[in-house]
């Protein structure tokens, strides 16, 4: 990969577009690059309170050492397929069996640490939105991101779900982040106790795999398929 100058008012989003290996590096400083990605790198980072200087360096590092992983796309169907193969079908195999783990976690140790009740219920309730989510995606949204494509004509109520799902969809992934945070806070950043089972630890350690896997797929769905569609309509209409 060319390296080129990591520009502090060049959109956050935008170097995830480039290269999903940028991912992690905002992951690492805290920095919103799906939901808040529309923002200036600088205002990233001044939000995050994460300086700038470390946060460009250590894109540089990535950007001349990681292998190209642009996240390309030929359709929208393709697009679509992306995110139900890769992010949907692993939620629906990861959310039944760690909510179970949850549940385990917290029946052992909460007397212990209280605050896993808090986690229990915050939990539940994502996962029960994220499923209902990614099904209402499935059905109302992506048939017609795959009619598009075909070059079919949208019927009026097709033309209006798009503009209400989206905006819909954009506020369940606020919500989801927000849940998210929680959990984070309630874990104290994920950190694993001291003397901490094998299953207290691995459930904290998916619970912090499920919120950067969560963020890479709203990124996909917030800034790359959502505009896409929206561009595509508009071109059509």
């Amino acid at each position: 990969m060319m390296t080129e100058t990591i520009d502090p008012d060049r959109q956050v989003s935008s170097f995830v577009e480039e290269t999903l290996a940028f991912a992690p590096v905002f992951e690492e400083f805290g920095i919103d690059y799906c939901c808040g990605g529309d923002v200036p790198l600088a205002v990233a980072c001044e939000a995050a309170d994460a300086d700038i200087d470390a946060v460009q360096a250590r894109l540089r590092e990535v950007q001349e050492n990681a292998d190209d992983e642009s996240f390309e796309w030929d359709s929208l169907a393709e697009l679509s397929d992306h995110i139900v193969s890769a992010h949907h079908d692993r939620l629906r195999e990861e959310l039944p069996t760690l909510e179970a783990l949850v549940h385990k976690v917290t029946k052992v140790h909460s007397e212990d640490h209280p605050e896993l009740e808090s986690v229990e219920r915050e939990f539940v309730a994502l996962a029960e939105e994220m499923q209902t989510h990614i099904v209402e995606e499935e059905e109302d949204l992506f048939p017609i991101a795959r009619k598009i494509d075909d070059g079919e004509s949208l019927t009026d109520d097709e033309t209006r779900t798009i503009e209400r799902e989206i905006e819909g969809f954009e506020d369940d992934h606020e919500a989801t982040a927000e849940r998210l945070e929680r959990l984070a806070d309630l874990t104290n950043g994920y950190a694993v106790p001291e003397g901490a089972c094998a299953s207290y630890r691995s459930m904290i350690e998916r619970l912090e795999e499920l919120e950067r896997d969560t963020h890479l797929h709203v990124h996909k769905e917030n800034n790359v398929l959502f505009p896409a569609v929206e561009s595509a309509f508009d071109a059509d209409a």
